[in-house]
């Protein structure tokens, strides 16, 4: 980066004392010159360092959306209409999952619906038959009470016999049991028939919701772009079977707020300290030497890998000492939003502040400088 300030630091000297002869090289201008100018020239970088600061590390990035079938379980792929590269709308079809074996399940569920809907009057009914059950069980405890109670009477008036008591007590320890088992089979039918979960049967919801699920595996069966773009590369093919979540595809978002001129820049800890939203900035790419683009820091990102505590219950272990520098990003605006910039495109970049001109002026240069120099690049 500072080659090119020493060297024309040393080609002013040479040709104003050298080549010119404009002064003489004296033995005090000499230790001046020596002096004094590596001092301003190492004053000026590291205000262009710091108020100035420039990136070797810009890329361009595109938001990619990875393609995952949303069924329920795997499918056979029954035609693709998207080719590579191929414009597509939000919403237009990239393939077509065979719809049959949803369609099988969403018929065989409507009938289990209408089977549980009949199914409710039917546990009305039941409900109906248990209470007359416990009921016709009531009169009869109370019947065998009350020969019970007649033959005991009986009994102390020595008119009966003990046999005829203990027949009588028997019946009646009988009818109190049936008497038991036939409430417990009408609070049976009871809960049976009045389950139920947003004023419908607990049935009848639930079929209801499978049914749901499966009509969404039917509407699922067509994959949709997520939004404007295009896809890279299509690698699958009629016949293909594919699961559920897993990715098939890359779909590369190419929306308003997506669309080319959109560029990442990193910076070390230092010199990062000197990019603010708002500022501007110049990059330059290998595949178009000699051009610099005007630009615009949009965002910050102040934050890295690095820096992020993950969630565990073990102690994090401090590591900054064996790994590398820290470098912060930087979100740039372009200013000519229809340039080509493949994603992935390489380059650097430079981001001016109101302060020290001067050395804004040598990052310029500097930056226009490796612009030329792409030229001896140009298709590597």
């Amino acid at each position: 980066m500072q080659w090119p300030l020493f060297l024309g630091y040393a080609a002013i000297v040479w040709l104003i004392f050298v080549r010119l002869k404009l002064l003489p090289l004296t033995l005090p201008i000499a230790i001046g010159l020596a002096a004094a100018g590596p001092l301003i020239l190492f004053y000026i970088l590291w205000a262009m360092n710091f108020y100035h600061p420039g990136s070797n590390d810009v890329q361009v990035l595109r938001r990619v959306v990875q393609i995952a079938p949303r069924i329920s379980k795997p499918g056979r792929v029954a035609e693709v209409s998207v080719a590579a590269n191929d414009p597509k709308k939000k919403g237009d079809l990239l393939f077509t999952i065979d719809p049959k074996p949803f369609q099988f399940e969403v018929e065989r569920l409507k009938a289990a619906l209408s089977a549980s809907q009949q199914g409710v009057p039917q546990l009305k009914a039941a409900l109906e038959q248990a209470t007359a059950a416990r009921q016709r069980a009531e009169a009869q405890t109370a019947l065998a009470q009350q020969s019970f109670d007649r033959e005991t009477e009986l009994l102390s008036r020595q008119v009966v016999a003990q046999a005829t008591v203990d027949t009588a007590k028997r019946n009646l320890d009988a009818a109190i049991q049936s008497e038991v088992g036939a409430r417990a089979a009408e609070e049976r039918a009871r809960l049976e028939f009045t389950s139920s979960i947003g004023g419908e049967n607990t049935t009848v919801a639930q079929v209801r919701q499978q049914l749901a699920a499966a009509e969404n595996d039917v509407a699922e069966a067509k994959v949709v772009a997520p939004c404007d773009g295009f896809v890279s590369n299509v690698n699958i093919l009629p016949g293909e079977i594919v699961s559920a979540g897993v990715s098939v595809m890359p779909f590369i978002c190419d929306v308003d707020s997506e669309r080319r001129g959109k560029v990442v820049a990193t910076f070390p800890q230092g010199a990062y300290l000197g990019v603010n939203v708002g500022d501007a900035a110049e990059v330059i790419f290998p595949m178009y030497p000699g051009l610099v683009f005007t630009a615009k820091v949009i965002d910050t990102i102040d934050i890295t890998s690095s820096g992020q505590i993950p969630v565990s219950g073990v102690i994090p272990v401090m590591t900054s000492s064996t790994n590398a520098p820290p470098r912060f990003a930087a979100i740039l605006k372009l200013d000519d939003k229809n340039l080509r910039l493949p994603a992935g495109a390489l380059g650097e970049a430079a981001v001016y502040s109101n302060r020290v001109p001067l050395a804004a002026m040598f990052r310029k240069g500097l930056i226009r400088t490796d612009s030329i120099i792409n030229y001896l690049m140009w298709g590597t």
